[in-house]
This record gives structure tokens, sequence and C-alpha cells, in this order.
């Protein structure tokens, strides 16, 4: 017997980009971070103008006193949303919004963006 009222649980059309860093025996919980936009202008007119890190201990204050990440952000996140850092067991996983299937695609200035927090990742985790 078929549901009259199916449930909309399944397969959803979204997914999300993770960069993962692995840190070994690192302890990973210094590493929960989230850049967040500031924007100026409406609609089209819109542009990042700064970003703002937030988080536990020192890492998100390593992000924000990262001149070139900076600036690498202001091209990424008005697309992007946001930047998020996360820590779990062994490892540490960078990620931005959920995307629809058909415009999910790996951008050349996330991939870089991604490349500095791991740099900063690796070099907190010795």
């Amino acid at each position: 017997m078929l549901d009259a009222n199916p449930l909309p649980y399944g397969a959803l059309d979204r997914y999300q980009v993770h960069f993962i860093v692995e840190t070994g025996d690192a302890d990973t919980e210094q590493f929960l971070a989230r850049c967040e936009r500031i924007t100026k202008g409406h609609f089209g007119d819109k542009r990042v103008v700064a970003a703002k890190w937030t988080g536990t201990g020192a890492f998100a204050d390593t992000l924000q006193n990262d001149a070139h990440l900076t600036e690498l952000l202001k091209k990424v996140l008005l697309a992007e949303g946001e930047i998020r850092v996360d820590p779990l067991e062994g490892h540490v996983r960078i990620y931005g919004q959920w995307r629809h299937e058909e415009a999910l695609e790996v951008d050349a200035a996330m991939v870089e963006v991604a490349d500095v927090i791991a740099g900063h990742i690796k070099a907190q985790a010795k």
C-alpha cells in the first residue's frame, strides 16, 4: 500500500565541498572558527569589504590578522556566504555553504583560501 502523503526525506540535491586537513595527534579543539562577511551596498552593488573570524582561542585571531587571507576572502565570501573550520578527531575540515547540484563547482579562489587556512592549521598543530 502506497502512502498518499509521503515524508519529504531521502536523497537531497544539495552538496558541500569539504577540505580536510590531517593533524595527526594534535589537539584539534583549538581549530574551531567561523568567518562571516561584512558587506556594503545592495543587490548588484553588494560587495564584501571585510571578513570577521569568530572562534575559540588564538586560532581565530591568527586568521583575522592574516592580511593576505582577508584579501582572498573578499573575493570568495560574496558567493560563499560564510566559511567554517570544524575540528574532528585527527583532522580538521574547512567548508562553505550548501550548493544545488546544478551549481556545484570547485572554485579556484576557494581552494586557495582553504590552502591558506590549512597552512595555519599545520603550523599550529606542530
